[in-house]
């Protein structure tokens, strides 16, 4: 039996309160029966849990039932309060900074004689430019995820065209080191991600809208394959350039091959991939596929000829 799964088991109760065993044998990929040992053995550890059978049932915890604050390590405790407050600082939303100054204070009541040691992490997905005209942004949407209220917005959009939209915002998603908000456009009829470094203006309305039943399962993530195709191309990099490289995609997909050090990945096939490309210079050398290859190639006599006028 694994007491992680147990524990998160517990933790699960607590948070939903009720839960069947269907939904967790899936959750843990583990069968219902081994569900039902977890259960057994939170029982015998004294957690007061209840079984409701037939149509609708499930596992139950009494509502009376809570853990003591002081379950949490000094450690734990501060690196949920860091990561909260980077988060805060992010993204400014009063809730959560009520929820972080009663989670000091618990730790103040509990753990007397010890310090709180935050600020080991620092979320910034803004701008090198005008950071707090960002923040502001970010806290307007914010406000109209919180509270279903429409935002209008003025947007560019990659090819240069500007529009001003109506949107429902329902989540503000970082991804890449960017923030997104995942909105349904009243201007085109749909849902999708807007990049808020795109986003000049944004204004909370005073209408609201009918929020839909979104999940995280339902967003899609991947969004940029919605509308690109992805194609898989094969660098070789100046050693120069490896540290940069790696930040764009991944360490892992950066490797030293027969001498040489080369970089796979799967990338969206657009205009944008070529200028990534040509960003670094001569420090990238694309070798596969031969049609980016070709691509690369007229984009740079393009730009040569700019410059021979």
């Amino acid at each position: 039996m694994k007491f992680e799964i147990m524990l998160s088991i517990l933790f699960e109760l607590l948070s939903k309160r009720f839960v069947n065993a269907a939904y967790l044998s899936e959750k843990y990929e583990v069968s219902k029966r081994s569900i039902y040992r977890y259960i057994n053995a939170l029982e015998l550890a004294g957690v007061p849990l209840y079984t409701v059978k037939g149509n609708g049932g499930g596992i139950s915890i009494v509502d009376t039932y809570k853990l003591s604050s002081t379950f949490m390590t000094i450690a734990e405790f501060d690196n949920v309060i860091d990561t909260l407050s980077a988060i805060c600082d992010s993204v400014p939303n009063k809730t959560l900074e009520k929820a972080i100054l009663k989670l000091k204070a618990t730790y103040k009541n509990e753990y007397s004689g010890f310090t709180i040691k935050t600020g080991n992490l620092i979320i910034d997905g803004g701008p090198w430019g005008d950071a707090k005209g960002y923040k502001t942004k970010l806290s307007i949407l914010q406000k109209g995820i919180e509270n279903s209220l429409q935002i209008k917005i003025k947007y560019h959009d990659r090819s240069g065209n500007v529009s001003e939209r109506i949107i429902d915002p329902y989540v503000l998603v970082l991804k890449q080191g960017l923030w997104y908000v995942y909105a349904y456009c009243n201007l085109r009829n749909e849902f999708r991600f807007f990049k808020t470094g795109r986003i000049e203006e944004a204004t909370v309305l005073s209408s609201n809208f009918m929020r839909k039943d979104i999940s995280k399962m339902d967003l899609p993530l991947d969004f940029w394959h919605n509308s690109v195709i992805a194609k898989e191309v094969v660098m070789e990099i100046d050693k120069n350039y490896v540290s940069d490289i790696e930040e764009w995609l991944g360490i892992e997909n950066v490797k030293e091959e027969n001498g040489k050090i080369i970089a796979r990945a799967s990338l969206p096939y657009d205009d944008g991939l070529i200028s990534k490309i040509m960003s670094f210079g001569k420090g990238i050398k694309v070798l596969e596929p031969k049609s980016l290859i070709d691509q690369i190639k007229n984009s740079a006599q393009e730009l040569l000829k700019n410059y021979n006028k």
